[in-house]
């Protein structure tokens, strides 16, 4: 709404904006001059005190992760050549699935090897108890000795724990061989792939084929002002929208604030959980959010800008009445980043 006043009838204190809400000076006022006829008339935008909600905000800012235990880089466990990648970046992979193969020509090589030592070590066992329960029946006949008796015995416990050592050494061989197939550890989206065929791998971390991850869900580790950590609490939901991804509105929720502030800049961290099911958003994107911190009770509500500090600091805005405008001190409460509520100084209707 537009008016005008003649800012040449009053006094020099309240020759400024006027206005509640936006209070935009258009022109200047110049010194008085005899004629008041002749002054410019300067147009200014005021609006009305209205009745309304605001809530608080706070400014989370921080990069995109991935769930705990829902981000893995798949390294062989075995030294080897890579055989086959079977994924790419992008793909959607299921728990379990089959994601590269290693040759593993050798290591079935020594998994056969294995197995063999236990067939030969079954046989000796076999043998061996023969052996022993012959000398038995040899003893109770008096052919044999209590001594060869005892000896047949002693073989059939060495052969028994040849055994249990050479089955040992083919589950391990074995388990070797298996190692060869690399396998999804959960259902993700391939983020990375890192090598490909042909390469070799010495079977340790630092050499990882592919990551996968989780991303129907992300989480965002922002940073918060410790003095504000206290109104955030675990369980809140909100949405939001971001420019990284226009037009478009995500649910989110808060699941934790970390028990420790970073005394260097004072500082503390807060995990949020954002819905990702379409994969808008992306694995290490920076994001900035305004997470509300609680919702004001209702009451009246002018735009920020029509909020002005005196010379000490204190709030005031401009109170229009007929054509005199007052400097008038406002007490405030919830702001936002457009809105502010007043607690006392106006009120409903005031312009």
């Amino acid at each position: 709404e537009e008016k005008r006043f003649d800012l040449g009838k009053h006094p020099l204190d309240v020759l400024r904006a006027i206005s509640l809400a936006c209070a935009v000076v258009a022109s200047g006022c110049g010194h008085a001059n005899s004629d008041a006829e002749q002054q410019p008339v300067p147009e200014v935008t005021v609006t009305k005190v209205r009745r309304g909600v605001v809530a608080e905000n706070v400014l989370v800012s921080g990069n995109l992760v991935s769930l705990p235990n829902k981000d893995a880089k798949i390294t062989a466990l075995v030294p080897g050549r890579i055989d086959s990648v079977l994924v790419t970046e992008g793909d959607s992979v299921k728990q379990g699935q089959v994601l590269a193969h290693l040759d593993a020509v050798t290591l079935q090589d020594q998994a056969r090897q294995a197995e063999a030592a236990v067939a030969q070590a079954k046989a000796n066992v076999q043998n061996s108890k023969l052996a022993a329960d012959r000398e038995e029946g040899l003893l109770g006949r008096g052919i044999s000795s209590r001594k060869e008796v005892e000896d047949a015995k002693t073989q059939l416990a060495v052969n028994q724990g040849q055994l249990q050592q050479a089955e040992a050494a083919a589950s391990a061989a074995r388990t070797q061989a298996d190692r060869s197939t690399l396998r999804a550890p959960f259902a993700g989206t391939v983020v990375h792939r890192f090598l490909s065929k042909g390469e070799q791998v010495d079977g340790s971390s630092g050499q990882p084929i592919l990551e996968i991850a989780e991303i129907t869900e992300l989480e965002l580790l922002g940073t918060v002002p410790a003095s504000r950590l206290s109104g955030i609490h675990p369980g809140t939901k909100f949405n939001f929208q971001t420019n990284a991804v226009p037009d478009t509105t995500f649910a989110a929720r808060v699941i934790a604030v970390f028990p420790a502030v970073d005394p260097a800049t004072d500082n503390g961290t807060i995990r949020i959980r954002i819905s990702n099911k379409k994969h808008l958003l992306k694995l290490g994107m920076f994001l900035s959010v305004e997470l509300p911190l609680q919702q004001a009770s209702t009451g009246l509500v002018v735009p920020k800008q029509a909020i002005y500090p005196d010379e000490n600091g204190e709030p005031h805005v401009y109170k229009v009445t007929g054509d005199q405008a007052e400097f008038t001190p406002v007490e405030v409460g919830v702001q936002t980043k457009d809105q502010a509520q007043l607690i006392s100084g106006v009120s409903e209707g005031d312009t």
